[in-house]
């Protein structure tokens, strides 16, 4: 499949204002029993009083667990499937929006945009507003190929991994240090038309025969809307596909549904993939109890 790619400047032309679009506060009040701290927590404002993001700081420590998204790059797939149509795709570009804005501080690159069936790519995402006119451009429709488009951008991965190493066997000791760990984000609404579970498990033991970091590549399921076939099929890969195939955990997933944008959400969606300790026992367990 060929695929255009959009600039920076083309995503930007029109933008004049990098305000974040509004989220959408839950139905659900959040009790402080919860210790869920809420979105205005996340976004205060800076002296030109728009939201600004405040890290999720360690009271007991002063660290900041999203951190180590330094060392990564951060991908975000996004299903622009029929099935998202609505307010599906309106809560996909609200929730996407606050983790472009946020992944991009800690990813000097920014970040980058794939569909599942659009063939643009938006490259060096850094704001939620080039987020916002990315998405106005782009009209769900079709089938849900996540194996599809996750086997292309695994197999690229990989295939510099396995480069490199070759080339540091040759004794090249700096071609392995030059391709940062990867963390696949993929927002979807539900179950895929095709068979992501063969995909991973390949992508898996191919990470597993060369021996590369436990922590090489995440991938993080963040699933929109409720449908309940879906969080069951999405948990299963989660809890699950490691056991079931004896290979790495690569995968977490996050329900994603009315929800405030909150510090421990965010934790957990960026972090999940990559951090096994976030992934098996939430966010809480990297932040200030």
């Amino acid at each position: 499949m060929s695929q255009s790619y959009l600039s920076h400047a083309d995503v930007a032309r029109q933008i004049t204002d990098d305000t974040p679009p509004p989220y959408v506060d839950s139905s659900v009040p959040v009790e402080p029993s919860q210790k869920r701290r809420s979105v205005m927590r996340v976004f205060s404002k800076d002296s030109a009083g728009r939201p600004s993001f405040q890290s999720p700081v360690r009271k007991d420590s002063g660290e900041d667990p999203l951190e180590m998204l330094r060392k990564y790059d951060t991908v975000i797939i996004v299903d622009d499937s029929g099935s998202m149509r609505g307010p599906r795709w309106e809560e996909a570009t609200s929730a996407l929006a606050g983790l472009a804005k946020i992944a991009a501080q800690y990813d000097s690159d920014g970040i980058d945009i794939y569909f599942l069936n659009h063939p643009s790519t938006a490259r060096g995402m850094k704001d939620a507003a080039q987020v916002q006119e990315l998405f106005q451009h782009i009209r769900p429709y079709g089938y849900t190929p996540t194996g599809e488009r996750l086997e292309a951008l695994l197999n690229d991965y990989i295939e510099k991994l396995e480069s490199a190493k070759a080339q540091q066997t040759k004794g090249n000791s700096r071609a392995l240090k030059s391709i940062k760990p990867i963390n696949f984000l993929v927002i979807t609404d539900g179950q895929p038309t095709d068979d992501p579970i063969s995909v991973i498990v390949a992508a898996a033991r191919r990470l597993d025969s060369g021996h590369f970091p436990l922590s090489q590549v995440g991938i993080q399921f963040v699933q929109v809307g409720d449908v309940k076939l879906a969080t069951d099929y999405l948990k299963a890969l989660d809890d699950e596909l490691h056991e079931t195939h004896k290979i790495r955990d690569i995968v977490d997933t996050t329900p994603y549904s009315n929800v405030p944008l909150t510090e421990e959400l965010l934790v957990k969606v960026l972090l999940g993939g990559i951090n096994r300790r976030v992934d098996n026992h939430g966010a809480q367990s990297v932040m200030a109890s």
